[in-house]
């Protein structure tokens, strides 16, 4: 395949992609992205690049992704088609990178291609795609695809700074070393002494983030037993065809591919799935990001050794249900980023007013938001970030109606209406 032409077929799946995933554009922020975007709007730029540079997990929690948030938030405010827009090209970005990996690792044009366009459009990643709070996720998979790509082109140290900076934008990034000595055993020339720091790196996080800094009782907390492994591993095996226990059956993809692609991709996916299984506390679609860009690798190797009617087939049998399963999780999304939308803005619009108020309580908020979702906006709108605000009907809250001035932000579930009221 020539150059031009590769460019050509980017370009078309590019536009496909953009054209299924257009209503993102009509989207809006969540909670998590406005509470990021309040922290970052008033530290400064250095904060995170120092946090990009320290071996210290304490200092460093995922600063590659909050130093997005600073710049964009800098440069867009609350302009939300910009950051669509930037997240779109960074997965654009990621297929491309996904594609010289697998044209690298000896993947035939077709099969690599049929690999992109799994990756591409698969439903199961729209949240990725859509919400600039999974922009984590998104930066991650650039590094770590950016770091088995270096590696394999001999920029071992290279591929270090990448495989670091993945792990400063989202923690599954600790399984990468494992992925490389994958890499070395099916691809490599068994370089294992390059490997040390990665695996020093990756030991030394991973002990900081278990030993010193558990989230005991959190939602980040591990729980290693056979009842969590029951909830999570359903829930990512019915991810990845878009039907319950499907995905169960990928380990059959090895015996009948026989082609060391497969084999990576499948440990790939694996590697990095294997953190989130232990996390009954955080399972979410989006978090497939990182895991599926083993499965294209995988699904790659699988096309290689199938004919080319049996690629098409498979593609017009998953697409539609692909493309339905899009639409409708699209608009459950959209429904929520209304909410939130009239959350924000609402507030927004009355912090312009500049408000003689000491404190905020809240009584109900959009069903999407979180327990702790009562300050978001607060802490954007006013640069109140060590604030709490407990809902109205609280000890709480009581007592901070007592001490001053104190804003009701009163949410209308039935009219999705944020109604502010004041003493």
């Amino acid at each position: 395949m020539s150059k031009r032409t590769g460019l050509i077929l980017f370009l078309l799946l590019a536009a496909v992609f953009l054209v299924l995933n257009r209503a993102a554009y009509s989207g809006y922020f969540q909670d998590d992205d406005i509470n990021a975007m309040a922290w970052t709007r008033w530290n400064p730029a250095l904060e995170y690049l120092k946090g990009a540079l320290t071996p210290v997990y304490s200092h460093s929690y995922r600063a590659v992704g909050f130093y997005f948030y600073h710049a964009t938030g800098r440069a867009f405010g609350l302009d939300f088609p910009k950051y669509v827009a930037v997240i779109h090209a960074i997965h654009l970005l990621n297929l491309w990178l996904l594609w010289l990996l697998m044209r690298r690792m000896g993947s035939p044009p077709l099969a690599a291609a049929a690999g992109c366009v799994f990756f591409a459009l698969h439903a199961a990643l729209l949240d990725a795609v859509w919400e600039p709070m999974y922009v984590f996720d998104l930066l991650c998979g650039t590094l770590c695809v950016a770091s088995v790509l270096l590696w394999a082109r001999g920029r071992w140290i290279l591929s270090f700074v990448a495989f670091w900076l993945a792990y400063k934008s989202k923690e599954l990034a600790v399984m990468l070393p494992v992925v490389l000595i994958c890499y070395e055993l099916w691809f490599g020339g068994r370089r294992w002494w390059r490997l040390a720091p990665f695996v020093a790196a990756s030991l030394s996080f991973g002990a900081q983030a278990l030993l010193l800094h558990p989230d005991e009782g959190g939602n980040y907390s591990f729980h290693f037993t056979l009842d969590t492994i029951a909830v999570t591993a359903p829930f990512y095996a019915g991810k990845v065809f878009l039907t319950p226990y499907l995905g169960f059956l990928l380990p059959l993809g090895a015996v009948t591919a026989r082609n060391r692609r497969t084999w990576f991709g499948l440990a790939m996916m694996g590697l990095f799935l294997f953190p989130l299984l232990w996390l009954p506390g955080r399972i979410y679609s989006a978090y497939c990001y990182l895991p599926f860009t083993g499965l294209a690798i995988a699904m790659a190797g699988i096309a290689e050794t199938a004919k080319p009617a049996v690629i098409a087939i498979f593609f017009l049998l998953w697409l539609p249900a692909d493309i339905y399963r899009l639409n409708a999780q699209g608009d459950d999304t959209l429904k929520q980023d209304r909410d939130a939308r009239e959350w924000i803005t609402t507030l927004g619009q009355f912090a312009k007013t500049r408000p003689a108020v000491t404190g905020f309580v809240y009584k109900g908020f959009p069903d999407s938001f979180h327990n702790w979702s009562g300050e978001v906006g607060v802490k954007y709108f006013f640069r109140l970030l060590d604030t709490t605000v407990p809902p109205v009907d609280s000890p709480e809250g009581a007592q901070l109606l007592k001490k001053g001035r104190v804003a009701i932000l009163n949410w209308d579930a039935g009219r999705h209406k944020l109604e502010i009221q004041t003493p």
